[in-house]
């Protein structure tokens, strides 16, 4: 059976790896935009919290004024890449370069130009934050990261006018710091990959018992009507083909219900065999009885399938001696095409009638 003729359950875990790093920029990137507008705003706000702090270290009003329009510009970037990583957006690494990009210039002109102490402690917890919640994303990570990392050292170039040995260690200390960092949660994120995988697997192979016969290997009742409640949503055309193994229970009675099983899988191979389409789906409707859902099928086009169901059990040539219509094992059929308006439930009880009249006058035949 071609597992592509079921209905499917949702997944609860992601499907492929990118889905996994979408959901987790979901997550994440509103908390590295909740650390991003905080200190923005603590940065505004900055004379009420330090008791004028602009007059203290003589900054000019240009570049307050600079520094109050990139403090803006974080917010509005931090609330795009937001809104982008909830919908799914490509170009989250471009919002957050201009964003990363946005914090390299203030840190600049707060070390160079302010000298202010607390600008390093800023540096260091926003490229935290972004190693923390971008790990699993190179790109967006390096976007952010590299111009504030790469501030620090032109930085402290300007300020004590060449290289300081002791910024360098330290520099390259932190720098070891996030690199090792990374890798150990990508590790763990690696891990959960693992058992994703595992686990959608799983999750895989329990939709297929809960929709496959597990004799005949075909779709079982459940599937067969989840199927047509699709199609029937999805407005297709259609044409079901139901069918009921002549005098079963004379079989079962005559050669046992182990051979009844193998009789059964072997008209199922049949059936299998003579759809037109792997679209097509054969399922198990109870007991001896199956049904076979067409696509794009005339009913015209139909008879010509069951013909083909009635010949490819003569060639099977399963021996019924218990039969009073022929040597072998055969079927009786009812052909029923889906209109517009019909229920799941219709279809089947009008392709159920046209069975009964094909028994009814003889079996081993189809009627519609």
């Amino acid at each position: 059976m071609d597992n592509r003729q079921l209905p499917r359950f949702e997944l609860t875990s992601w499907p492929t790896r990118e889905a996994m790093v979408s959901h987790g920029l979901a997550i994440n990137l509103p908390w590295l935009a909740f650390v991003n507008v905080s200190f923005a705003l603590m940065i505004l706000l900055r004379n009420v919290l330090f008791h004028n702090i602009d007059n203290i270290y003589h900054a000019g009003l240009r570049l307050t004024q600079m520094i109050d329009a990139l403090m803006l510009g974080i917010i509005l970037f931090s609330a795009v890449f937001t809104l982008m990583a909830w919908r799914q957006k490509h170009g989250v690494g471009f919002v957050l370069f201009i964003t990363g990009l946005l914090w390299s210039l203030s840190c600049y002109w707060f070390i160079t130009d302010w000298q202010l102490p607390h600008a390093w402690p800023l540096c260091v917890i926003l490229l935290l934050s972004a190693m923390a919640a971008l790990y699993f994303h190179p790109a967006g990570l390096l976007a952010f990261v590299l111009p504030l990392w790469l501030t620090l050292p032109m930085a402290s170039v300007v300020l004590n006018q060449g290289i300081n040995i002791r910024f360098a260690v330290v520099w390259l200390v932190f720098t070891l710091i996030l690199i090792c960092g990374r890798f150990i949660l990508l590790r763990w994120f690696n891990e959960a990959w693992q058992r994703n995988q595992q686990n959608q697997l799983l999750i895989a192979r329990l939709d297929a018992l809960a929709h496959t016969d597990p004799m005949t290997e075909t779709a079982n009742r459940r599937a067969m009507e989840n199927v047509l409640e699709s199609a029937i949503q999805q407005k297709k055309t259609f044409t079901v083909i139901m069918l009921d193994v002549d005098f079963f229970k004379h079989y079962n009675d005559s050669y046992g219900h182990q051979a009844g099983d193998d009789c059964l899988t072997r008209v199922a191979q049949v059936l299998k065999q003579s759809v037109r389409t792997p679209e097509d789906v054969v399922s198990r409707y109870g007991g001896e009885e199956f049904v076979v859902i067409l696509f794009d099928c005339p009913e015209k086009l139909a008879t010509q399938v069951a013909a083909r169901i009635q010949e490819s059990l003569r060639t099977a040539a399963i021996a019924h001696e218990a039969s009073t219509v022929s040597e072998y094992v055969t079927v009786s059929m009812g052909i029923a095409g889906f209109a517009p308006g019909m229920s799941a439930s219709q279809i089947i009880a009008q392709a159920d009638a046209a069975l009964y009249r094909a028994k009814e006058t003889g079996r081993n035949r189809w009627l519609s």
